[in-house]
């Protein structure tokens, strides 16, 4: 094992797992290109990695999903394991057996059908087929197995220790998880322990005899660098047996999201995978999955210690980047304003949030007509600076003149691409012109477009999630709000503030501003953290009053 094994096993990883984390590189693991084609007697199973670092597998089939599994991350196997669809315990049982022959683990009886699972065989060159259930069952899999030899072995060839997890296997209902039980191979989070298909659970004995009847392989090159990301539901045994079966080393993440889990990102940035395999419903998505991986491989997380901003509560003060100086007197004039903000957000209990000053509304069309003077760069990413390391999450203010939100984003880029800085709109300064048909209003079209190229952004430049904050007065001035559809590299908040943009919310303006909000939106509110409603809706961020 070389050093970068070495260190991924020992990151946080259960002991009960480091054993499973063999030698071999992905690099090393031999990967056939001929579908159906055999190799020789007696070879290894050949595994293989994710074509492009990560790979998502979810389906609400599980016999589809082991499916994928096996096409995905085996070449070749002399062996296969099959049971029925329908039973958890043989499942589990069969998934732990395909991990401790380092075979694939299918199932039959789902909504795929036979077919699929005979042609995988045949791709897979099988000689052997090791059928976990009954005599019933064996009888039934011939079919699938075709001239193969067939090789009933026992559902409750488990050892005593592993009983506990087949058992709640049998009882799992509703995807509660892979099944649940005490501290069988959990990946070390809080909350209950998912109990994962090991080999360790099938009795040495009767893997001893099974070894007897089938094809004497040699032990495979194994994905002893890749990580497998678990989000527990019921009836992914068999896939996640055959990522393990393939040497990959696991972890639960609970809701399919390594972001919002503190351990999580420390476990993939201490491991840093060579690749990663996702199974479970959250991991719906593989570009919102490569996200996910190389935010948590960089390791930036906000001050509560993950990467998301859903859940917090935040106290935003603000700050006005001088038209001129140097770069210089602005972060010095920064981080003496830091302070203060900082404490206003410590003695609400919050988290702090800082409004940095981008653009300024100018009653001068400009040169490029568009009523909005861009502050420098410079001087922009001098005070962001400052703000950051003094421990702020910043969103920078623009003001949107008559040009459509996003193409102001352009500029800012190279401030936006670092973690924690967002950005903060205000659609009812919107001014008339330049393709912008009504003052004080966008659409939630030009709305979207600059909340997608935020998120752009963060994904490109591999980021913690962000907050795009919306000031309104009114609902209204973002037309066909409800639309906006969320995207989870951005936490987008609306803001209700005092006409005009000063001055406290009040009861009216936040009732209208917080009524049917967007999906996964949080709401905003502007005044002292102190009188900040507190029902029906709390408000994620507070902003201070001048």
């Amino acid at each position: 094992m070389d050093f970068r094994s070495a260190r991924f096993a020992e990151a946080r990883v259960p002991a009960t797992l480091l054993a499973l984390t063999l030698a071999g590189t992905l690099a090393g693991c031999a990967v056939p290109t001929a579908e159906g084609s055999a190799s020789p007697s007696g070879s290894p199973a050949a595994v293989r990695g994710p074509e492009n670092g990560v790979l998502a597998l979810s389906s609400d089939d599980p016999a589809e999903l082991a499916l994928y599994a096996s096409q995905s991350l085996f070449g070749y196997s002399p062996v296969a394991v099959l049971a029925g669809v329908d039973d958890a315990a043989d499942r589990m049982t069969a998934a732990a057996t395909g991990q401790a022959l380092a075979a694939p683990v299918l199932l039959r009886g789902g909504a795929i059908g036979d077919g699929p699972v005979s042609d995988e065989l045949d791709r897979l060159g099988a000689e052997a087929v090791v059928v976990v259930g009954d005599e019933t069952a064996v009888a039934d899999a011939e079919a699938v197995a075709g001239d193969r030899d067939v090789v009933r072995f026992d559902p409750n060839a488990v050892s005593e220790a592993a009983e506990e997890a087949v058992e709640s296997a049998a009882g799992a209902r509703g995807g509660a998880s892979v099944a649940v039980a005490r501290g069988a191979g959990a990946g070390g989070n809080d909350g209950p322990v998912a109990a994962l298909p090991e080999a360790g659970m099938i009795d040495t004995n009767q893997l001893g005899a099974l070894r007897a009847k089938i094809p004497d392989v040699a032990d495979p090159d194994q994905l002893s660098e890749v990580m497998l990301l678990v989000d527990p539901a019921e009836g992914q045994e068999a896939a996640v047996g055959t990522a393990r079966a393939a040497g990959a080393v696991p972890f639960v993440v609970p809701g399919g999201d390594p972001g919002a889990r503190k351990e999580a990102i420390d476990t993939i940035a201490a491991a840093d995978p060579l690749g990663v395999v996702a199974i479970g419903p959250g991991f719906d998505d593989e570009d919102r999955l490569a996200w996910q991986v190389e935010a948590a491989r960089q390791q930036p997380a906000y001050p509560h210690g993950t990467q998301r901003l859903a859940g917090g509560t935040y106290v935003a003060g603000s700050f006005a980047v001088p038209a001129d100086g140097a770069a210089e007197s602005i972060a010095a004039l920064a981080a003496a304003a830091a302070p203060g903000i900082l404490a206003a957000a410590s003695s609400a209990g919050a988290m702090p949030v800082v409004s940095v000053t981008a653009s300024v509304q100018s009653a001068d069309a400009g040169a490029d007509g568009d009523h909005a003077g861009q502050l420098p760069v410079e001087s922009v990413s001098a005070a962001v600076k400052a703000f950051r390391e003094a421990g702020a999450i910043v969103v920078l203010d623009i003001v949107p003149g008559n040009r459509p939100l996003a193409a102001q984003l352009d500029a800012l880029e190279p401030v936006l691409a670092k973690p924690g800085v967002g950005v903060a709109l205000h659609p009812e300064f919107r001014l008339a012109g330049n393709g912008a048909a009504v003052e004080g209003q966008v659409t939630a079209a030009e709305l979207q477009a600059a909340i997608d190229r935020v998120a752009g952004i963060v994904a490109e430049h591999r980021l913690p999630q962000t907050m795009v904050v919306v000031h309104q007065s009114a609902a209204s001035s973002v037309t066909d709000r409800a639309t906006l559809e969320p995207r989870p590299q951005v936490l987008t908040v609306f803001a209700a503030a005092g006409p005009g943009g000063g001055g406290a919310t009040a009861n009216n303006i936040w009732h209208d501003v917080t009524t049917d909000l967007p999906a996964q939106a949080a709401a905003g509110w502007t005044g002292e953290p102190a009188t900040a409603p507190a029902a029906p809706l709390a408000p994620t961020l507070i902003a201070l009053t001048d």
